[in-house]
């Protein structure tokens, strides 16, 4: 008796290929694609989704197609034997998240079996306001109340964080309310502002505004900007809605990009490993632009970025941008109504 064989692919190809090329007959290939797509847009396969084909002893042919937590099993000899599928159910939870900080803001979520990407989550919220990297302290408190996403009662993901809280000692007591698309503060204030508090997510600030010796020209100079150091290829953002209109080498700066800003700012992202932009595009706040790197005058990995309000040289780490438009006062009763909802479910589940 022959052992049945097992082969796994995944869908990165179209699924005819793949059949094809292990030999199978067009005819068979036909009536296959006719039945799965019944069930799966093929065009809509990527490399996430995979097919199984199990070959049994008596010729018999299982192919498993498995997309989006969805299976559908066919069986197949001369012609189609079985179809099963079985539509993936992802349950939706509304719970509360509390907890304290141990060193860091990613080891303490974990720490409460959480996924990682709730970290980018809930850091994101608070971007302009807290710089998770060098504001946290421990012992500081955080709590939200958000949609767990679960398959088989296994944790997936997150949906919607509806609430917020972190209560800091350096930065204060900083809540966040979903409303729409957007996070307000609990007396309608937009959190969001014009610029971020950094364009790195990691990092250690190693050089600062002013005068200093130079590592590589070995002289003393002004320095221009602001050095964070970062592990080679860690991704940079634009601090904010701008246009890009720099992109490429730039002498001691290296790979570098130049952004322009409303109101008259610019910033400058150098040294970079990578450039993901191009001239004349239009980026958003927190968006993708490029990598670090140690291009140009540099002694190792970091980003130098420096920024300039009407063609003078700023500061960035003393900036002071107000919010966003608040809450239209047509819509804050409904505002404080959502608020009061959130607030009564915390405390009705909570001791």
């Amino acid at each position: 008796m022959v052992n049945n064989i097992f082969l796994v692919y995944s869908l990165n190809q179209p699924l005819w290929n793949i059949l094809s090329s292990l030999g199978f007959e067009n005819k068979k290939i036909f009536i296959l694609s006719q039945t799965i797509k019944n069930y799966f847009d093929e065009k809509t396969f990527n490399k996430n989704d995979t097919l199984k084909i199990k070959i049994l002893s008596d010729s018999s042919i299982v192919l498993t197609i498995k997309k989006n937590f969805n299976k559908l099993e066919v069986t197949l000899k001369d012609t189609i034997k079985e179809v099963h599928f079985e539509k993936g159910f992802i349950q939706k939870k509304l719970e509360i998240i509390k907890g304290s900080i141990e060193g860091n803001l990613y080891n303490s979520i974990l720490k409460l079996n959480e996924l990682p990407e709730l970290v980018e989550k809930y850091s994101d919220i608070f971007a302009w306001d807290i710089d998770f990297l060098v504001e946290t302290e421990d012992n500081d408190s955080f709590l939200m109340v958000l949609e767990k996403l679960y398959y088989n009662e296994r944790l997936i993901g997150y949906g919607n964080i509806y609430y917020a809280v972190y209560y800091g000692k350096r930065v204060g007591i900083k809540r966040a309310i979903k409303f729409g698309d957007k996070y307000y503060d609990e007396n309608g204030k937009a959190l969001s502002k014009m610029f971020l508090k950094s364009p790195l997510k990691i990092y250690r600030i190693t050089s600062y505004i002013g005068y200093r010796f130079h590592p590589i020209l070995r002289e003393y100079r002004l320095h221009h900007g602001v050095d964070y150091a970062a592990p080679y290829g860690t991704p940079v953002f634009s601090l904010g809605d701008g246009v890009v209109i720099y992109a490429g080498w730039k002498g001691g700066y290296g790979n570098t990009i130049i952004i322009k800003h409303p109101k008259g700012y610019e910033t400058r992202y150098a040294h970079l490993s990578k450039i993901s932009v191009f001239i004349g595009q239009r980026v958003s706040a927190g968006q993708y632009i490029g990598n670090v790197g140690a291009t140009g005058l540099s002694t190792g990995p970091h980003l130098h970025f420096e920024m300039r309000k009407d063609g003078k040289l700023i500061n960035p780490l003393k900036l002071k941008i107000q919010s966003d438009k608040p809450i239209d006062p047509e819509n804050l009763n409904e505002f404080i109504r959502t608020k009061n909802l959130i607030i009564s479910f915390i405390k009705s589940n909570t001791i």
